[in-house]
C-alpha cells in the first residue's frame, strides 16, 4: 500500500471511483474535474499500481469566530468496492489529518454521507439549516415589489454584498469573493440551475434554485430586507404552473417562517448539514481574540487518537484577553474528545451543553473559562465540494 498525493496521470482513476461511488450528473462532474479538481490536493491509495481509494482536500478561507482561516474542506471520500473493509480508509484519513497538521492548519470541515463513518476520525455536527418542505400555493399571498432579473458575471459585486449583509449575524462561513462567485455560476449551471437577483431601485435579494420535476429546490435565498424576501417568494409562487412543491435551505436565523400564512401546515425540519474538526488544538486556541479582561486557567484532558499533538492534558490559562496553551503532566480538571472540543470551539454548543452531552460535573471556575472562551452562535455554511 502505496499513500501519496496524486499526479497528473492520475484524474482518470480518481474519476473513475468517484462514479462508481457517487451518483452525480455528467455535466457536474465534468464541473467539479475541469475547476475545483487539483491533484496537489488530491490523496490516493496505490495498491499493486492501481489507486484504490481517494479523497480530496479542497481549500477554502473559513471565517470562524471572527477570524478567517485556511481550511481544508474534505470531500469524494470513496472507495473501489473491492477494495473496501481492508482499512484503507482510516489509513487514507489518518494520513490526511497529519498532513493538514503539518501544513499549519486550524480546523477542517466534511459533508458526511454517514456520519457514524467520521465521528471516529474527530470529526463532528457543527452546522445545521432549516429546510422548508412547501406547497408553492402557500406563498400565493406575496407580492412583488421592484423586479427579478437573471444574474450574470457583471452582477457579483452585487452578490457578495447582499451574502455579507445576509450572513453577517451567522458564524462559521466560507469566504466569498469574486472567484468564489465566478466559479458557483460554472456550478450552478453544470446543474441546470439558475441565479435571480431582485432589484428594487438598487440590488436587495438573489435566489439560487433548480426545477426538478414538480419540485423546486431552493439552494440559497439572501435578502437585506423583508420585501425582498417576500418579492423571491412570489417569483418562487410563479412557477406554479410548473413546480407544485418548494424545498428551501435557509440559515437558523432564517426569517421565512415568520411571515409564512399558516406555518402548521408546512413542514418545516432542522437539517443536519456540515461536520468540523479541530486539526491543531493549540493553535486554534491560542489564534481566538478574548475580550474578557479576566484572568482563569484550567487543565483540561483531550482524547485524540489521530493527530498526537492534540492529545494528552493541556493548561489553558486566559491572561491579558489571550489564550496560552501548554501540554502538561498534570491532573486534568475535565477530560473531553476532540469531538466535543470541536464543537465548542466552533461555537455550535456551550460548556453547558457539553457538560449534559458527555455527563460530566466540573468547578465553577472551569464553567468560567469555557464561557469566556466559547459562546455557542448560528452557524451557517451552504458550499457542496
Amino acid at each position: 500500500m502505496n499513500i501519496r498525493y496524486a499526479k497528473d496521470n492520475d484524474i482518470d482513476s480518481i474519476k473513475d471511483i468517484w462514479n462508481y461511488c457517487f451518483n452525480d450528473e455528467e455535466g457536474f462532474v465534468d464541473y467539479y474535474f475541469n475547476y475545483k479538481y487539483k491533484n496537489y490536493n488530491t490523496v490516493v491509495i496505490e495498491e499493486d499500481e492501481n489507486i484504490v481509494s481517494s479523497l480530496q482536500l479542497n481549500q477554502y478561507k473559513l471565517k470562524l469566530n471572527s477570524k478567517i482561516y485556511d481550511t481544508s474542506y474534505v470531500v469524494g471520500v470513496s472507495t473501489f468496492p473491492e477494495a473496501r473493509g481492508m482499512g484503507y480508509m482510516k489509513n487514507i484519513m489518518e494520513f490526511s489529518l497529519n498532513e493538514m497538521y503539518n501544513k499549519g492548519q486550524f480546523v477542517s470541515i466534511l459533508m458526511p454521507i454517514d456520519y457514524r463513518l467520521y465521528r471516529k476520525y474527530g470529526y463532528e455536527q457543527c452546522y445545521d439549516q432549516i429546510e422548508y418542505n412547501l406547497d408553492v400555493e402557500e406563498l400565493k399571498s406575496f407580492k412583488i415589489k421592484g423586479k427579478m432579473i437573471k444574474a450574470k458575471d457583471s452582477n457579483i459585486k452585487d452578490l457578495i454584498n447582499i451574502s455579507n449583509s445576509f450572513l453577517k449575524d451567522t458564524n462559521g462561513n466560507i469566504e466569498r469573493d469574486q472567484a468564489y462567485y465566478e466559479n458557483l455560476f460554472k456550478e450552478v449551471k453544470s446543474e441546470n440551475g439558475h441565479i435571480y437577483i431582485h432589484e428594487d431601485e438598487k440590488a436587495k435579494g438573489y435566489i439560487i434554485y433548480f426545477l426538478n420535476g414538480d419540485n423546486m429546490f431552493v439552494r440559497e435565498i439572501y435578502y437585506k430586507n423583508i420585501d425582498s424576501l417576500k418579492t423571491m417568494l412570489k417569483f418562487i409562487y410563479n412557477h406554479n404552473t410548473q413546480c407544485k412543491k418548494v424545498t428551501i435551505s435557509a440559515p437558523i436565523n432564517d426569517k421565512i417562517r415568520f411571515i409564512l400564512d399558516n406555518p402548521k401546515t408546512s413542514d418545516i425540519k432542522i437539517k443536519p448539514f456540515m461536520m468540523g474538526r479541530i486539526i491543531n488544538l493549540k493553535g486554534y486556541l491560542e489564534s481566538l481574540n478574548i475580550e474578557s479582561d479576566l484572568s482563569l486557567s484550567a487543565n483540561i484532558e483531550v482524547e485524540d487518537k489521530f493527530i498526537k499533538e492534540n492529545n494528552g492534558i493541556f493548561n489553558i490559562k486566559l491572561e491579558n484577553k489571550k489564550i496560552y496553551v501548554e501540554k502538561i503532566q498534570s491532573e486534568a480538571d475535565v477530560k473531553f474528545n476532540i469531538n466535543t472540543i470541536t464543537q465548542l470551539g466552533f461555537s455550535y454548543i456551550d460548556i453547558e451543553d457539553a457538560l449534559i452531552i458527555n455527563n460530566n460535573k466540573v468547578s465553577d471556575n472551569v464553567i468560567k473559562l469555557f464561557k469566556t472562551i466559547f459562546d455557542k452562535k448560528d452557524n451557517y455554511i451552504n458550499e457542496y465540494v
